[in-house]
């Protein structure tokens, strides 16, 4: 049976390949989100009604619905 890897090799190989999966296991607290965006979404929806153009007032009212629904209740 052909040998696959050479020992530095497994150790350079098997992190990498592991990479991808890590990301995945880190939680955020939706309360955290939730509270720490409360004063940036709405100065954010302010400023758009204040001076945005047709374009960013309806995409940004729409992100901001969005994360509102999200946030309900938190």
């Amino acid at each position: 049976m052909p040998k696959l890897t050479s020992g530095w090799m497994k150790w350079v190989v098997f992190p990498m390949l592991t990479l991808p999966a890590l990301g995945c296991t880190t939680a955020v607290s939706g309360d955290a989100l939730c509270g720490g965006t409360a004063a940036a979404r709405t100065e954010h929806a302010a400023a758009l009604a204040d001076d945005g153009g047709d374009r960013s007032v309806v995409t940004g009212a729409h992100l901001i619905r969005l994360i509102d629904a999200g946030c309900a209740g938190r």
